[in-house]
């Protein structure tokens, strides 16, 4: 947008063509292909969005709204500062929409035919921001598979990556497409895409190399031809990348190898171009040494913004997507309609492909339950975002292999639980300290063969009543793992259902039990502090990974997105950060991540040599109690401070004990002991002074205890 408050690239609308689209005023055309068309549109606040908007005749396809919906999911998915922000979706009038953050510049393609290839220092800034946005972009569980010249804009911030619309996500097994249809856009597919093998993320990596060398020469490094001719080239013959360059010349042929595994990752080609240094700086030096804006297109007037509407009332919007409208599998992509945005001027936006639809789109009335916009967030630059992408799929994090590994053990008790506390540590009471009569609830076993044979119930148990545990359900279930919410009004658990299980919410007298979500075994839940969100674990192919889901919603949020197990989730009360368990490293062990940014690297806290499980935030927040796997398999009670620092043993790990959980003041943890058949439950200080105390009745079994 200019002085005058124009908006470059956009053309005037059509006879037809809506004039709002829910609380959006349409001001003219972006691109159209096969999916719909794709508008320039004012938001309330008066900022410039694009609308897109499918095709009429596409409206009951249900393949079709499939394929929409996946790339509405795989864009949220990725952090804004590479890619072209979803603002909103939703559907009016039964056709889907949505709507994402403008981005106004020529694609790369438009840039590289009107003025040739790329200075050496805009390039470098290309091949910087691109290389950005897949490390993003792979660390949000994806692979963009049409990475091509049209879907990179040259935006005043840096490029950006656009379109993804065939995306896929890594955590799918089944999908849209049709055995024998080749997936992406002619001379931009790797040679695995081509002979229909196993689609990874190095496949945007080839095309990433084919991209630079396109940029800085002018031409394909395949040169041109049809794509049968292209596809043998790919297949069979050496690019020719010009004179690239250092060290783009070695990056990209590293890029363009044939082997899909002798390829660089993202990570690695970002790393060698900003100088090996993974920090902030490096990377926003490098881009600000480089990148240049390119000059504005031609412009059209921008009307005058618009008055917001008034409030409209009826029923909240559903939500475009829900977990079991989720495809698994892009859709094929339409070859013919592969080249977009081909008119010098047009800004590159998302899916405004190829040729015009055959009846135009007709007016779409403001629905009374169209959504208001989301809050604007404020957009990273991609030299400032880069980082925070850099780090999210680097083991551990760049800037996290500190020396934790000494911190194991330092301060530890002796056995048993005695010692007083270890220098450094916190004492949160003092060593006389009552044991707190608070109820916790439990998992009640009624039946003997725990855990082979479940006959769990969920029932409350007083600590020092000396009377057995008060059952809240009357059904025979295999109930487990359940957890107090905030105030103590509600508990969450887990119930298994033959080879599955459900989670369920019900209040704290065992009234109004209320299903969540389905998963695939029993997984402990974590409350968010304000009492809307439940935190588990879910199956993903042969992995578990963290979800969020909102009490009441049936879209659950993922949470991590790797190549190992994680599970044991635990809020801390700030609501900032997830404690978990998860065996990325071979061994399992203890982590904690931003709830807020989940694409930066998690936080190791443990360096256990055989393992450490079921961590627990304490109420104040600074410190984990969790369990000491030793080599023989058992287990031992340990705090560590939530930084990894001042661990200390509070019971002996040859007893097996299990299951810690901190009492309401934060000044006792309780715990199960003994052999898994018939667990009993202890309480210790957390201070680490005095011995176990005895919780459970002799006669109950019980295990899974929540104070907290």
């Amino acid at each position: 947008m200019d002085a005058q408050g124009r908006v470059a690239s956009a053309r005037p609308l059509r006879a037809g063509d809506p004039t709002t689209v829910g609380a959006y005023a349409i001001q003219g055309r972006i691109g159209e292909g096969g999916m719909g068309t794709v508008y320039l549109g004012r938001a309330p606040d008066g900022r410039p969005v694009a609308v897109k908007v499918v095709r009429s005749e596409l409206a009951d396809d249900a393949g079709f709204l499939a394929r929409f919906r996946d790339e509405v999911v795989n864009a949220e998915r990725v952090a804004s500062f590479c890619t072209a922000q979803v603002l909103d979706h939703g559907e009016l009038d039964g056709r889907a929409f949505m709507v994402t953050e403008f981005i106004d510049g020529p694609s790369l393609a438009e840039y590289v035919e009107r003025n040739g290839a790329l200075s050496p220092g805009m390039l470098h800034g290309v091949a910087v921001g691109v290389a950005a946005g897949l490390v993003a972009i792979h660390a949000a569980g994806l692979v963009h598979r049409d990475l091509k010249p049209r879907n990179v804009l040259l935006s005043m911030s840096g490029p950006r990556v656009i379109d993804f619309g065939i995306a896929r996500a890594l955590d799918v097994t089944t999908g849209h497409t049709m055995t024998g249809q080749l997936i992406g856009s002619p001379g931009w597919i790797a040679p695995e895409q081509i002979e229909n093998h196993e689609v990874t993320t190095a496949v945007d990596i080839f095309a990433w190399g084919c991209l630079i060398a396109y940029a800085g020469n002018g031409r394909h490094p395949f040169g041109e031809g049809p794509f049968a001719i292209m596809a043998a080239r790919m297949l069979q013959s050496q690019p020719d990348i010009g004179s690239l360059p250092a060290p783009l010349d070695g990056l990209v042929r590293a890029a363009l190898e044939k082997n899909p595994r002798a390829r660089p990752t993202a990570q690695s080609l970002l790393l060698t171009l900003i100088g090996g240094q993974a920090g902030d700086s490096a990377v926003q030096t490098s881009l600000s040494r480089s990148w240049s804006p390119p000059p504005a297109a031609g412009f059209v007037p921008m009307p005058p913004p618009m008055p917001p509407p008034g409030p409209r009332p009826g029923p909240a919007p559903q939500p475009l997507v829900t977990p079991m409208e989720i495809p698994t599998e892009p859709a094929p992509h339409d070859l013919a309609a592969a080249q977009t945005r081909t008119e010098p001027g047009r800004s590159a936006l998302p899916q405004a492909t190829a040729d015009a639809p055959t009846h135009p789109p007709q007016p779409i009335a403001p629905d009374r339950r169209a959504r208001p916009p989301r809050p604007r967030r404020t957009v990273a630059l991609v030299a400032g975002g880069a980082v925070l992408a850099l780090a999210a799929t680097t083991a551990g994090g760049l800037a996290l292999k500190s020396a934790l590994s000494d911190s194991a053990d330092k301060g530890r008790t002796g056995s048993g639980g005695g010692g007083g506390a270890p220098e450094g540590g916190v004492t949160e009471a003092a060593a006389s300290a009552a044991l707190p009569t608070d109820p916790m609830l439990v998992r009640e076993d009624r039946s003997p063969g725990w855990p082979k044979q479940c006959h769990g119930s969920i029932a409350v148990l007083t600590p020092g009543a000396n009377t057995a545990p008060k059952r809240l359900l009357p059904d025979e279930q295999c109930d487990t793992l359940p957890r107090w919410s905030p105030d103590r009004k509600r508990i969450a658990f887990s119930r298994t259902k033959g080879t599955s299980a459900e989670l369920y919410v019900m209040n704290a007298d065992g009234s109004g039990l209320q299903k969540i979500t389905d998963v695939t075994k029993s997984t402990r839940t974590s409350w968010s502090p304000d009492g809307r969100k439940l935190a588990y674990a879910n199956s993903v192919g042969e992995n578990r990974e963290l979800f969020i889901i909102t009490i009441g919603s049936a879209k659950p949020q993922r949470v991590t997105f790797s190549d190992s197990t994680e599970g044991g989730p635990d809020w801390s009360r700030d609501g900032r950060h997830l404690a978990f368990w998860s065996d990325r490293d071979g061994v399992q062990q203890i982590f904690t991540l931003d709830v807020n940014q989940f694409g930066k690297p998690w936080t190791k806290v443990t360096s256990a040599p055989n393992g450490a499980d079921d961590p627990m935030w304490s109420p104040d927040g600074k410190r984990i109690a969790y369990t000491w796997v030793n080599q023989n398999r058992k287990n031992g009670i340990c705090v560590i401070d939530g930084n990894g620092h001042n661990n200390r043993h509070l019971t002996d790990e040859n007893i097996l004990d299990m299951d810690p959980n901190w009492s309401p003041d934060g000044a006792w943890i309780v715990f199960a002991r003994g052999a898994v058949e018939t667990p009993r439950l202890y309480a210790i200080r957390a201070d680490g002074t005095g011995k176990p105390q005895r919780l459970s009745p002799p006669s109950e079994d019980v295990g899974h205890p929540s104070w907290t």
